[in-house]
């Protein structure tokens, strides 16, 4: 191996005798692809998820769509010494994270600032849904956000904990026809105007800025809300619930909308922390893909935000299953994230589960910017034919001298000839069908084939024949 000049030289992986995946590497993200039982996960999954936790200082956040996802990573932190650093947010685990307060409380720029809450709202609330990236489509979610700018904006000025819970009793409380906010029987039962109320007998204490903030809330919670037609108000409030309504029963209201938090992502960034989100999708469905994400997009913004020189330590943020987990900041974040020493690792079947996930029928623009992101490919035993495609027209194609014989007669048919010759024609490096030949791992065989695929030669393709070597490498895997 060269010489190490610094961390991101540490390596993570060997592929060869010669060639090394190195963090310098995986910080520039990683695709696993291959259908099931073609080892995607228990081998080459495996190994580069004990290669990072042996990166000192590593930390990191997991998230789960699979059961068994927990048990996996207890088992590679202990297999590395640093089952110490595995921090496990389950329901039972006792642990919390209100991301409001979270984002009203973190260090840094942009602490306090509604817009970043009412952001991870709107992506929350678009999990799901096909998007068409129409002009009504964006109507209807800036009507949301402006809902809840003025929620969150009444509960600030009244010094109230800002929490989901609390902002859903907002928006409930609000009056739903023109002149209601006058009338004594709301003002005594709205939420809404208790707070209002709270903030007008403060005005001693007010700001210039806070009373016309206080101006804006009032003119347009008491009255453009309900001058509103039923309809377009009621799917506003539609779009709101749908996101909030999990999140206001116990255990889900406790863990998030307690006003506190027993880690942050500043922990795995200094100090190594492994932070586990256990609300596996096939076991809380809907639910576990809102928490899932949500995590996602809060640690997302402190990778992105932190000094490096500060906190050095690199970390990772692993999917299984990916697919469950995209939306459409994660384009923007991989374009990013090399810098913060994040290092994304994607594991999923094939690439249609990402384009179906992306709103396109067959992989476009959407998904294959993604994957063009993700510096390293490995590719396990493949049955769908797109996901082969792809990756044979990722390694590439070149011009071969391709044989033909014919054969024919002449004149009467009295004479016949033969002839054999040859023709230039571009073609595949590798076809598409090696990649459903590929080993896969059984019962008696922990080994699992995969091509892996980088922009850069392999050292062990360089032959003198060859001396620019390829871009593609078969490697074995092994579970053990």
């Amino acid at each position: 191996m060269p010489q190490r000049n610094d961390l991101l030289d540490e390596p993570v992986l060997s592929l060869s005798n010669s060639d090394y995946l190195l963090l310098r590497d995986v910080v520039e993200g990683t695709l696993i692809t291959g259908a099931p039982g073609s080892g995607k996960s228990s081998c080459s999954g495996r190994q580069l998820a004990i290669g990072l936790l042996r990166i000192p200082g590593m930390g990191g956040l997991v998230l789960t769509a699979k059961g068994e996802e927990k048990q996996n990573w207890i088992n590679y932190t202990k297999a590395c010494g640093r089952q110490k650093d595995l921090l496990i947010f389950s329901a039972e685990s006792g642990h919390v994270f209100d991301p409001i307060f979270y984002e009203f409380s973190r260090p840094g720029r942009g602490a306090g600032d509604a817009e970043n809450v009412i952001e991870i709202f709107t992506i929350l609330q678009s999990l799901g849904k096909q998007h068409s990236g129409s002009n009504n489509e964006r109507f209807w979610e800036q009507m949301a956000e402006k809902l809840e700018r003025h929620a969150i904006k009444t509960l600030e000025l009244a010094s109230e904990p800002i929490t989901i819970s609390n902002m859903n009793r907002v928006i409930e409380s609000l009056p739903t026809r023109p002149g209601e906010f006058e009338e004594q029987a709301w003002q005594k039962e709205s939420y809404v105007a208790s707070l209002i109320q709270k903030i007008r007998e403060r005005k001693d204490t007010l700001t210039g800025p806070q009373w016309s903030d206080l101006d804006v809330i009032t003119r347009y919670l008491l009255y453009k809300w309900p001058s509103l037609d039923d309809r377009p108000r009621s799917s506003v409030e539609a779009q709101w619930s749908g996101m909030c309504d999990k999140f206001l029963f116990d255990p889900f209201n406790r863990l998030f909308s307690g006003g506190k938090c027993s880690f942050t992502p500043e922990q795995a960034m200094r100090e190594g922390k492994i932070v586990l989100i256990d609300f596996p999708i096939l076991e809380y469905a809907e639910t576990g893909t809102f928490i899932n994400v949500m995590m996602k997009l809060i640690f997302q913004r402190a990778w992105l935000r932190r000094d490096v020189n500060e906190s050095p330590n690199p970390n990772f943020c692993w999917m299984d299953e990916f697919q469950y987990f995209v939306t459409k900041k994660d384009n923007f974040f991989q374009q990013t994230c090399r810098g913060s020493r994040v290092a994304v690792v994607c594991l999923t079947q094939n690439i249609l589960n990402l384009s179906e996930t992306l709103g396109e029928n067959q992989p476009g623009s959407k998904t294959k910017s993604f994957l063009g992101n993700l510096a390293t490919h490995i590719y396990h035993q493949q049955n769908e034919i797109e996901t082969c495609n792809y990756a044979a027209d990722k390694i590439g194609r070149e011009y071969r001298y391709l044989d033909n014989y014919n054969t024919g007669t002449s004149g009467q048919g009295q004479q016949s000839h033969a002839g054999v010759g040859g023709s230039q024609q571009l073609v595949h490096i590798l076809e598409p069908v090696e990649f459903t030949r590929l080993l896969k791992p059984t019962a008696t065989n922990p080994l699992a084939q995969a091509i892996v695929y980088q922009s850069k030669p392999f050292n062990a393709t360089k032959t003198p024949s060859n001396p620019k070597g390829r871009n593609y490498l078969s490697v074995y895997f092994s579970r053990e």
